[in-house]
């Protein structure tokens, strides 16, 4: 990371006084400018009056040692290793360093000098950092070109562009990315977030403290205030909204510079008072030391992926590397530094910014050869993390040795051989170079990508797609071009908008119902059990015939390049929850002053029903509201395993299950659509879970039914489009084998709780024995397992047809509406 630089001696201010400020005369290479009487007077006089206090530039090999444990957390943890469940703060550490540095050099050079140049502080930061995250975005791109999908090259493209501008942690923080989702197929540049966040620490602080200089104009007492005062304002400031940010919108607050603030201004408070440290007594500095340094190692052992984070939480890392520093010689052989001293931890902490810039992008890359996201496994393997952390190691040193190190030496051999305002104007230059070349990159990586629009902007023109190409379009041409797809329907349960229960006077007790009312339907019948109750048996259509599948694709809906991101609008932002979250959100479609509650619950899988519901809802005047979870089924009590967690339970998910109880009990849903995808829970167990969230609603006096799972498929579905052009059969798969891959428990819920109705749209998902890639001129498929949002709005007619009997069974009394709903299961072929 960016503070692996150390005021050493190569960091030492630069010979003559006015460099770069355009006042200093030329001189023969290798001779200082001679500064005016005049001048000399009045740095004496500035350094006198504002009595800044010196900071030891000795090379610290604890602050090393403690680069080195920080990247070795990181890097163990990307290789997805249990051990160090919060292995991710060691990125707090390197902004506790890289606050104290920054602010020592800056520091120095006001007491030195009397002044900051900003210009001089700028080249000498371009130096240090920006031809060595030139190399790695390089090797970054390589990396993509060689082992990422084609589909993901333009986004990639767009984050080289913000890396190399260091912005790319607002990017991240605005796509409300989810760091800690170990499942998604990450970013290979995600981890320059952090060096975003210093770069733009190291464009803020030294202007705020030229502007204290200036504001003082040598009076010590006023220059001390201000810049306490200042320090306690960013610090406390920043706190206080990291604190509320983790809170209410973690993903974000994650990313965004405010919420980091506090850390590098921890640092700065330990430079701020360098001159008291060395006075502490030997036994004391040592205890502080060591109290840090035990801060650090708890934090990682301590902090996981269920701890709210930034926010206070952080303080435990940041404080005690604070800790460590503040120790530093003055502890001596008694302090930490006797064991970050060691040789290794040396080492890697001399190459630490070469190796964090290097080990994600070969991390990114392992996920994706072995399928992360893809159809593959949930998580990277850690076998497969290790090795690819391992692997970085080689290119890491190499930049180190060849790139870092040669461009630090020679900008010091520059210093003693140029007039000043040279070194800095060839710094300045070569920095701004280097971006300008990694956003070349960049453009250069989403040139050779597929045309992409924007996340949101694909998501918004869907469902004007599907009104202005209706007739015929995805599922509604598999009724013979009607545009329609009564023939897929259940003909169990009619849609009549006036049903009548009986009241056990007619024939054997049972339940009847007016024309095509619910116990009849459309071709159902209602008939007397054994024991004198009414059941209702849908007669459901027969199977459809198997599509032909095209090698040459039709025209599409939604291009092929956009289909990764044909996905459901969620409303209002952030309401869908993410990995790390555990507070109910509620996403609202539909009329919002509908009379009619119909609720989704359940993960994305639930979630994506949320684009053909929304049309229905505002058709038929119904709100609808979604209270959905990534990777978090609908089953109360059960804890539900996933990689990268402590002890590979999903916290997360199991918190998040009492708040839908209570979330729904104020919202007095009508009918409640459960669904979920596989896990890898017992299914009897997941199911037995299930059951409970259906006695809760159905308690609460909503009409619960299920959604069946789509078929599930064994690749990326658009990538294999793109990757076979001309051979789109290439991408069909069997239906059984899909089926085997989704929605596990399902199956056990239905025969649990027999009452409870089953939709089934699968026959116009995937017709016959063999699912296509397309039908009716729509991708079937955005993911390897999640329906496209053009897709799902095209089965608006069905859903429809499936859903109006379970909101006019709401209307009904029980037992009637438990009578009538018995074993009842929609849209299944027979």
């Amino acid at each position: 990371m960016s503070g692996t630089a150390y005021p050493g001696p190569q960091a030492a201010p630069d010979p003559g006084g006015t460099s770069g400020t355009g006042g200093a005369t030329a001189v023969p290479p290798g001779e200082e400018a001679l500064p005016s009487r005049a001048r000399l007077r009045a740095m004496r006089a500035y350094r006198h009056a504002l009595r800044v206090p010196p900071v030891p530039r000795d090379f610290r090999a604890d602050i090393e040692g403690m680069r080195a444990i920080a990247v070795i957390g990181v890097v163990l943890w990307h290789a997805g290793v249990t051990l160090l469940p919060g292995g991710f703060v060691g990125v707090d550490v390197f902004f506790v360093v890289s606050g104290f540095l920054m602010t020592a050099l800056l520091l120095e050079e006001a007491r030195a000098r009397g002044r900051v140049d900003l210009g001089r502080f700028y080249a000498r930061r371009a130096r240090r950092l920006l031809p060595a995250a030139l190399t790695a975005l390089a090797g970054t791109a390589l990396l993509t070109v060689a082992f990422i999908p084609r589909t993901r090259w333009g986004e990639i493209g767009g984050d080289l562009v913000a890396s190399a501008a260091y912005l790319i942690n607002w990017r991240l923080a605005d796509r409300a990315v989810d760091y800690l989702d170990l499942e998604r197929a990450p970013s290979p540049v995600q981890h320059y977030w952090s060096l975003a966040v210093e770069e733009q620490f190291y464009i803020l602080w030294p202007v705020l403290l030229l502007v204290v200089l200036v504001v003082a104009r040598g009076r010590a007492r006023v220059f001390t205030t201000w810049v306490w005062t200042l320090t306690a304002v960013l610090l406390l400031g920043s706190l206080g909204l990291s604190w509320w940010w983790t809170q209410e919108h973690p993903s974000q607050a994650y990313f965004v510079t405010f919420t980091r603030v506090h850390e590098l201004m921890l640092g700065a408070v330990v430079a701020l008072g360098a001159a008291a440290w060395p006075r502490l007594p030997r036994v004391a500095a040592a205890a502080v030391g060591w109290l840090g340094l035990g801060m650090i190692v708890a934090s990682l052992l301590v902090i996981d992926l269920t701890t709210p984070f930034p926010g206070t939480w952080a303080l435990l890392p940041t404080v005690g590397t604070a800790l460590v520093i503040v120790a530093g010689a003055a502890a001596g052989g008694w302090g930490p530094e006797r064991l970050l001293r060691a040789r290794p931890l040396q080492w890697v902490g001399r190459i630490s910014y070469s190796l964090y810039l290097w080990h994600w992008p070969f991390v990114a890359a392992a996920a994706s050869v072995v399928g992360v996201g893809s159809g593959g496994p949930d998580a990277l393997p850690v076998a497969w993390g290790l090795g690819a952390v391992l692997v970085s190691v080689v290119p890491a040193w190499l930049s180190f040795r060849y790139v870092e190190e040669p461009v630090r030496v020679r900008g010091r051999v520059l210093a003693r051989r140029v007039p000043p305002g040279v070194v800095t104007q060839r710094g300045l230059r070569l920095g701004l170079n280097c971006s300008l070349a990694g956003v070349l990159l960049g453009m250069a990586l989403v040139a050779l990508g597929p045309t992409s629009l924007a996340p949101g902007t694909v998501a918004w023109r869907t469902p004007q797609v599907v009104d202005e190409v209706r007739a015929p379009l995805g599922a509604g041409t598999l009724a013979g071009g009607t545009g329609e797809v009564g023939a897929l329907a259940s003909a169990g349960l009619g849609r009549s908008a006036s049903a009548e229960a009986g009241d056990g006077a007619g024939d054997g007790g049972t339940a009847t119902a007016d024309g095509d009312g619910l116990a009849a339907g459309a071709g159902g019948s209602g008939e007397g059990g054994d024991d004198g109750t009414a059941t209702t048996t849908a007669t459901a259509a027969p199977a459809p015939a198997q599509p032909e599948i095209p090698d040459v694709l039709p025209t599409l809906a939604v291009p092929l390049e956009q289909v990764a991101d044909d996905r459901p609008v969620m409303e209002p932002d952030g309401c869908f929850v993410g990995i790390s979250g555990s507070e109910v959100g509620v996403c609202e479609a539909g009329d919002p002053e509908g009379d009619v509650t119909v609720g989704l619950n359940g993960d994305s899988h639930a979630g994506m029903w949320i684009t053909a519901l929304d049309e229905i809802g505002r058709d038929r005047g119904w709100r609808i509201v979604s209270l959905t979870k990534s990777s978090c089924p609908p089953a109360a009590g059960v804890e539900v395993e996933r990689p990268g967690q402590r002890g590979g339970t999903y916290d997360q998910c199991t918190a998040y299950q009492v708040g839908v109880d209570e979330r729904f009990a104020a919202l007095e849903p009508d009918v409640v659509l459960l669904s979920s995808a596989a896990y890898d829970v017992p299914p009897d167990e997941l199911a037995a879970g299930m059951a409970r969230r259906v006695d809760s609603l159905r308690a609460g006096g909503a009409v619960v039914g299920m959604v069946r799972d789509v078929p599930r498929v064994p690749f990326d579905l658009p990538e294999c489009l793109l990757d076979n052009p001309d051979a789109a059969s290439a991408c069909a798969f069997p239906r059984e084998e899909g089926m085997v891959r989704s929605g596990v428990g399902q199956d056990e819920l239905a025969a649990m709780r027999p009452s409870m109705p089953v939709l089934e749209f699968n026959d116009a998902v995937c017709p016959g024995t063999v699912c296509s890639p397309v039908l009716g001129g729509v991708v079937v498929w955005r993911d390897t397992n999640h329906l496209s949002a053009t897709y799902v709005r095209s089965l608006r007619d069905l859903v429809e047809e499936q859903v109006t009997p379970l909101v006019e069974a709401s209307r009904l009394p029980e037992p009637a509406r438990t009578v009538l709903l018995e074993g009842t299961r929609l849209g299944a072929a027979s």
